[in-house]
């Protein structure tokens, strides 16, 4: 089931210089702590001036949504799906 979050959340990102990808590897949300093992896609858009980076990421159980912000660097936590259909 697809569920609209919208929330600020921490994360824990790295960057690899070889091929240039950044990559969300743990998001604390809701006071628990997911681990990122696969990046599914990746896409930039703008809101006038500011440049949004998508992630849509996987813990194996959970996919989310998140959204990284370049004017303020935040972290938002956007939809989770389950993957149950409602």
């Amino acid at each position: 089931m697809n569920e609209i979050i919208n929330e600020k959340v921490s994360t824990v990102s790295s960057y690899n210089q070889s091929n240039g990808v950044v990559m969300p590897r743990k998001i604390k949300w809701q006071g628990r702590i997911y681990i990122i093992n696969r990046l599914n896609y990746h896409h930039k858009i703008r809101q006038g001036r500011t440049m949004l980076h998508i992630f849509h990421v996987t813990d194996g159980n959970i996919d989310f949504r998140l959204c990284f912000n370049t004017n303020n660097l935040h972290w938002t936590l956007e939809e989770v799906c389950d993957g149950i259909s409602s």
